[in-house]
């Protein structure tokens, strides 16, 4: 069995997260998906929003500033892209995936286009669900002319593309509209309404809710996607943090049971029954939403013994990995995907992350962090990565 980590260990760990986020940020404010895999030396919008989200919550709020305003930069470098996708939708043209806006990009800001499953609009969503946690924590941060441009354009782009069939999460199945990326839409959506002072997108993020809650009221429980009737763990985003339904909602209760009951591997999180990614081990990102999630209902046993689970994935250079268990699990899968890219990421920034917002959500027992520090801060500056060629 694992050990029970102690407040004392905790507290040393928040602080090697927090570290590793400002370490693995660019002068520029990108940050990194992994310095240590090959495959994620880019910045993903999704991987790095709950990473500024994570540095605020912990005081940093120069860091997140400044990842935002590399966001804000990015976008404003693909406004064609985003105005050319959103003109061609309504006057109803297709457009291919690799026409739309990126996912990822390098830490520069450029796009790269190299066939990788780009069309994921969660991260958008994220983003400004991120952007407006950020500006409410910073009152003294303002608001600028650029930054409510670039505001303005992703709330089009997501009110336009919202229904839309794209890929989840995770990359995959880009012909289905997915649970987890409507409620990264709706988070999206809302914050945007609120930072302009613009209800019209409160009229669309009311659309996806009740799409998300029909299909809820259909199963009983909230599925993966418009395909697939199986369970997801990233549906727990539908309570933290975009607050689509409410934490005791009677599906949402049946998902979270369901998710444990056919995704728990180790004592963490799965991604779903089918995957095959690295053999499928548990994730500290899932874990850690499973825990947020028993936050908000008053679990805190729960949402302690996720909290610990996290903290004991550590491994001796202070480094979080993206999954566990998957080579003991699946060793086939895992093998193929050892052969393909090498060793899983060993050390992944959204993991620091999630444990840094359950951390600091246990410590004030609420549903979503607020300004202030609940987390220990750290103000060691740490070296950036190199940019990605």
């Amino acid at each position: 069995m694992d050990e029970i980590v102690d407040t004392a260990q905790h507290e040393v760990r928040i602080r090697r997260s927090v570290e590793a986020i400002l370490r693995n940020q660019s002068p520029n404010g990108a940050i990194v998906a992994s310095p240590d895999f090959s495959q994620y030396h880019f910045c993903w919008l999704r991987d790095g929003s709950f990473s500024a989200f994570a540095l605020d919550v912990a005081g940093e709020h120069e860091a997140a500033a400044r990842y935002h305003e590399w966001v804000r930069s990015a976008v404003h470098r693909i406004r064609d892209v985003i105005d050319e996708a959103i003109a061609r939708h309504d006057a109803g043209q297709d457009l291919g995936v690799l026409e739309m806006p990126p996912a990822r990009f390098t830490l520069n800001g450029s796009v790269v286009v190299d066939g990788w499953p780009n069309f994921q609009i969660d991260g958008y969503g994220t983003w400004l669900w991120s952007l407006g946690r950020h500006l409410g924590s910073a009152p003294s941060e303002e608001f600028t002319k650029d930054l409510r441009e670039a505001v303005a354009r992703v709330g089009r782009y997501l009110e336009t593309f919202a229904l839309t069939p794209c890929y989840d999460v995770w990359e995959e199945s880009g012909s289905a509209v997915h649970t987890s990326t409507l409620a990264s839409v709706y988070g999206g959506l809302v914050s945007a309404a609120e930072l302009l002072n613009d209800n019209r997108f409160l009229e669309t993020a009311a659309a996806v809710k009740v799409t998300v809650e029909r299909s809820g009221s259909r199963l009983g429980y909230f599925n993966k996607s418009s395909e697939n009737d199986d369970v997801d763990a990233s549906v727990l985003w539908l309570d933290n943090p975009f607050h689509v339904v409410d934490s005791n909602d009677s599906n949402l209760t049946r998902s979270v049971s369901m998710i444990s009951d056919r995704l728990s591997l180790d004592g963490g999180l799965r991604r779903y029954s089918t995957d095959t990614y690295f053999g499928s081990g548990a994730w500290p990102v899932l874990t850690a939403s499973l825990g947020w999630h028993h936050v908000s209902t008053g679990n805190t046993g729960e949402a302690q013994r996720c909290l610990d689970w996290v903290a004991e994935r550590f491994d001796d250079d202070d480094h979080l990995g993206e999954q566990f268990g998957g080579d003991g699990r699946d060793p086939f899968h895992y093998n193929e995907w050892l052969d393909r890219w090498g060793p899983p990421a060993a050390d992944l920034t959204w993991s620091h992350a999630m444990y840094v917002i359950l951390a600091d959500a246990i410590a004030r027992g609420t549903v979503e962090t607020e300004s202030g520090l609940a987390v220990t801060r750290t103000d060691t500056k740490a070296k950036a990565p190199e940019e990605t060629k």
